[in-house]
């Protein structure tokens, strides 16, 4: 079995038993960490693997995975074959939420993991353990979508205790109980979302997590607003200066108004967020389009 790369990094796994839904959120000083350290399967669950990771423990975790063993027991398993077991670090969760954390004794300090409720935190070259305890606790206290409640466990962990080196790069990877029948990407039960390099990953993946919702999700009742003049100015503006609308700004939903905001909805993937009829308007979308942070 190959020692590896160093991959020093933190990370947070997580499971949602109401979906079910399994999911890893990682940030690292590494180049395009989550190429290499996420894997799952839905309905079996996740692996990380992190210090000198072997991609083969990865796919070979989930294998095991599918075939029934607890998370445990695959690292049990896994590091009872490797001879490099006192560099790896990895964690797991099963089908059934069950998880377990493992670091090598010859990993780089600070390095260890926390195992909360449904959830695992582990990192390597950190500046303390405060932001493994820090996600655990987060995460705990946390309710919404699990990639949502994933990413700010992994942003509060990078302030309280990251990388001492910095961070490059970040990734997100979910996995889900699959549909009956794949039809469109919105039935696919695997999510993964990645920034390979940037100067704060972190925030950049929460951003892809924001767009991700608006993309993926429909508009609850809280994010919507009555189609009123004051709201239809600001649609028309953003929409001008998108080039999906060449008139005035005058508050009036008109036929040029509607046509503007269904090439929107075609052009950037916003179907699920503006109704048919328009008996209501997206405020979550209308602050997107306009650079502010929904509230």
């Amino acid at each position: 079995m190959s020692m590896g790369d160093l991959v020093t990094t933190f990370s947070i796994l997580g499971y949602d038993p109401h979906e079910p839904a399994w999911g890893i959120a990682i940030a690292s000083r590494f180049l395009a960490v989550g190429a290499r350290t996420c894997w799952g399967e839905p309905m079996a669950g996740v692996v990380v693997i992190q210090a000198y990771a072997n991609t083969g423990n990865g796919k070979e975790g989930v294998r095991l995975l599918q075939q029934g063993l607890s998370a445990e027991a695959t690292i049990e398993q896994l590091m009872a074959e490797d001879r490099y077991r006192h560099l790896r670090q990895m964690a797991v969760i099963d089908w059934a939420g069950n998880v377990a954390t493992y670091t090598g004794e010859g990993c780089t300090d600070w390095a260890g993991g926390v195992v909360g409720a449904h959830c695992a935190a582990q990192g390597n070259m950190l500046a303390n353990g405060d932001g493994c305890a820090a996600m655990v606790e987060h995460f705990e206290g946390s309710s919404g979508p699990l990639e949502r409640r994933l990413v700010d466990a992994l942003t509060l962990g990078e302030r309280v205790g990251g990388d001492v080196r910095g961070r490059q790069a970040a990734a997100l990877y979910t996995v889900r109980q699959p549909f009956a029948e794949a039809y469109d990407v919105f039935t696919e039960p695997v999510l993964s979302l990645r920034v390979d390099a940037h100067p704060t990953p972190c925030g950049e993946l929460s951003r892809l997590v924001d767009l991700y919702e608006l993309v993926y999700f429909p508009t609850s009742e809280q994010e919507r607003t009555a189609p009123t003049p004051e709201i239809i100015k600001r649609y028309q503006v953003a929409l001008q200066q998108r080039g999906y609308y060449a008139g005035s700004a005058h508050g009036q939903l008109d036929e040029a108004t509607r046509q503007g905001l269904g090439q929107l909805a075609r052009t950037e993937n916003f179907r699920k967020r503006l109704p048919a009829e328009l008996p209501w308007l997206a405020l979550r979308l209308l602050d997107h389009l306009e650079g502010r942070k929904h509230a």
